[in-house]
């Protein structure tokens, strides 16, 4: 199977977003104004969500306008549009991966926050407030069963999303794992697999694990105590999950908010600290990139982007910064790899635009991100949904680009 999609299924500027199709691949960069969330409806109708951002007010500088409007809380929204693009008949999602637990991957529970309307002792935000409206099956992170690992935050957000999946697991029967580096098995297609062989989720890296695809290896990336937090220079966000799709030719990397700031902050720095880079090799090239850590100023290092070399990079933005000056020229640099690239921005502020010099040439500064795969994996297109309403126009569409 290949080829482009369908004149049916082709989006066109100014028109509604063509619905997906069996045989395509669509990852949807969804932006609510509070951090990620990304959707997969994978070539047979299997999807995963990763990632959850929701907080219904922030400060400065993570301010950003909700989108489409402040009458709903960010996680409803996500849920109104998983809704909205999963495949005609789907009864909710396959899966729900989290590749960290900040507030603005898993939602923050605050004042704000109501209680669960279904009879479960948690308040809703990000993630939660996604299942109160659309079921999800199967819940993959970095740490369950264990959240008192050294590590992992203990705060309400992390006490309510522990009373949650408890809960879940319980009453609607949802089934939790660990995000397990190596396994090429763990997200698979659930309906029918035997129809896209060319498609493969490969875990690359959690919590300092990594896989190793010379020889299929699964190693510890740090040493012992910074794992374990008794010696400093990791965070979360360099706990954050990394995996590559692969459906045919096409290939896509998602790595949370890995970053190395420690690293760029000293002048002689351990190797260890730079976690992006070894991550990126064990990736290898890929056709798109969900830049890591919203295009701050400490992700998306040298070495990360010249393993990945890819031909189109989506920063999904929550603050002024985003993408940071010296990040996107790394992004734009051909000293570090060869040939065109092209960057959308879910959403460019007046200060970034004024300070992240450049940046009025990407190819997009505003809206929801989709890359429509091809059936086979052969070509994508990248489009730019407007974020104002629910209505899934079509902004401005960029390709088809062959892939790798």
């Amino acid at each position: 199977m290949g080829g482009s999609p369908t004149n049916a299924a082709a989006p066109i500027a100014g028109q509604t977003l063509p619905p997906w199709q069996p045989g395509m691949l669509d990852i949807h960069h969804i932006h609510t104004g509070r951090g990620d969330a990304l959707l997969f409806v994978l070539p047979d109708g299997t999807s995963l969500l990763n990632d959850a951002a929701g907080r219904r007010v922030e400060q400065a500088p993570f301010s950003f306008p909700t989108r489409p409007d402040a009458s709903r809380a960010p996680g409803e929204w996500i849920a109104r549009y998983v809704r909205r693009a999963l495949p005609a008949g789907a009864r909710g999602l396959d899966y729900a991966l989290l590749s960290h637990f900040h507030g603005d991957h898993i939602g923050v529970v605050d004042s704000s926050s109501p209680a669960s309307g279904h009879g479960g002792d948690y308040r809703l935000a990000g993630i939660t407030e996604v299942a109160e409206h659309v079921p999800i099956a199967r819940l993959i992170d970095r740490a369950w069963p264990d959240y008192r690992a050294p590590g992992v935050p203990d705060n309400p957000t992390m006490a309510n999303y522990q009373r949650f999946i408890r809960w879940q697991g319980q009453q609607r029967g949802l089934v939790v794992e660990r995000f397990e580096p190596g396994r090429n098995d763990q997200i698979v297609l659930r309906h029918q697999p035997a129809a896209w062989p060319q498609f493969e989720l490969r875990n690359l890296y959690a919590d300092g694990r990594l896989w190793n695809p010379a020889d299929e290896r699964v190693t510890d990336l740090l040493p012992a105590a910074a794992r374990d937090g008794s010696q400093p220079g990791i965070d979360e966000n360099q706990r954050s999950i990394a995996f590559r799709l692969r459906y045919g030719r096409f290939d896509y990397f998602s790595g949370g908010d890995l970053s190395s700031p420690h690293a760029q902050l000293r002048a002689e720095a351990p190797a260890w600290l730079d976690v992006e880079t070894p991550v990126a090799r064990a990736s290898g090239p890929v056709d798109v990139l969900k830049a890591n850590h919203h295009g701050s100023w400490d992700a998306n290092s040298p070495g990360f982007l010249a393993a990945l070399q890819p031909r189109a990079i989506v920063v999904t933005a929550r603050a002024d910064g985003h993408p940071a000056v010296n990040t996107y020229l790394r992004m734009r640099s051909t000293q570090l790899w060869p040939g065109p690239r092209d960057i959308f921005i879910t959403h460019l502020s007046a200060a970034t635009a004024t300070t992240t010099y450049g940046v009025a040439d990407a190819a997009a500064g505003g809206g929801h991100i989709l890359v429509r795969v091809a059936p086979g994996g052969g070509s994508y297109r990248i489009v730019v949904l407007d974020d104002s309403d629910e209505a899934m126009r079509v902004k401005a569409v960029a390709g088809p680009y062959p892939a790798r």
